[in-house]
């Protein structure tokens, strides 16, 4: 994961105003796919302003158009905690996770906080392919988990914290994820070829692995980017939208499970899992990127690709 550090996204955010005028550089497009060609992706899809400006796949990519998202749903997780709190399931960042997992002792005896998890900063480390990823029931291995460091003072980026998080979601609600996802993020949306998956214990996860495919990943993009609308239905309160893409005090880079960059030319927001899979937003360019890549897993998993001129060729894509 790039961490690209900024000040002040959300400033960023409101302050620059979409270019009426801006139209689609070929030449820049094509540049673009060929590096999304050498990077080994499979497929891509650009949207601007709302159209779809290209659909492109590697000639011998899966014949399967669902990919797997890896942690790009851990974005989309943030999203339905806004939703609830706005329903009133949750009553807002800062309750206390014990309000809801009472059975996580750690969790409890810590104060650990909503906002804490939103924010990568509950204190758990990353623990890799030895941690959750291993567990046949990921949901029994997460309330046996002890923070490494106390909450609210360091980013740390784990599995583990949006696990939990998405075991809140299922208490609160008294509900599957999945039923809780597909009524209030993937219906709304239209979202027809998406769902959560299932460990060996048949516990939703809603950290990773998520399938999908690139048109309904396109239209969480540009969801974000129309405030939290959706042909014209606030599907997500806008003000939770603002807060989402707002750096939280412990990373400047992250804000509530969106990676966060404005040392860019054109400030942009992300949701991003391993191999490239990518939904970038640029908000000034009213472009929306999404990037999957599922039969070439042979390649960097930490997408040594992904930088500063990777970003630059998606915004050049407008002129």
């Amino acid at each position: 994961m790039v961490r690209l550090m900024y000040v002040l996204f959300l400033a960023c955010f409101t302050a620059f105003p979409l270019l009426g005028q801006n139209a689609i550089n070929q030449e820049k497009l094509n540049d673009l796919l060929a590096l999304c060609d050498s990077t080994r992706a499979d497929e891509v899809g650009i949207y601007h302003k709302g159209k779809l400006v290209t659909h492109w796949r590697r000639d011998e990519a899966c014949t399967d158009r669902i990919f797997n998202t890896s942690s790009m749903v851990k974005s989309w997780t943030g999203l339905v905690v806004g939703i609830l709190i706005d329903r009133g399931i949750f009553t807002g960042v800062d309750d206390p996770i014990c309000d809801y997992l009472s059975d996580w002792e750690a969790g409890c005896t810590n104060n650990i906080t909503l906002k804490d998890l939103l924010t990568m900063s509950a204190g758990l480390y990353r623990k890799g392919p030895r941690g959750i990823l291993s567990k046949a029931d990921m949901d029994a291995y997460a309330l046996q988990i002890e923070p490494d460091t106390v909450p609210g003072i360091k980013f740390s980026y784990s599995n583990e914290t949006v696990h939990i998080l998405g075991m809140a979601i299922e208490a609160a609600t008294g509900k599957s994820a999945q039923a809780v996802f597909q009524e209030a993020l993937f219906d709304p949306l239209g979202m027809d070829s998406t769902y959560l998956v299932t460990d060996e214990s048949g516990n939703y996860v809603t950290y990773g692995g998520a399938q999908t495919t690139v048109q309904d990943a396109a239209r969480v993009g540009q969801l974000v980017l129309n405030g939290g609308k959706w042909k014209g239905k606030q599907i997500v309160p806008e003000e939770w939208i603002k807060n989402s893409i707002q750096a939280s005090t412990q990373a400047p880079y992250y804000g509530y499970l969106w990676w966060l960059d404005t040392q860019s030319e054109h400030p942009n927001v992300a949701a991003m899992g391993d191999f490239g899979k990518l939904t970038i937003i640029f908000p000034t360019l009213d472009l929306v990127f999404v990037r999957a890549q599922t039969c070439d897993l042979l390649q960097d998993i930490r997408m040594s690709w992904m930088g500063p001129p990777f970003l630059r060729a998606i915004a050049e894509v407008v002129k």
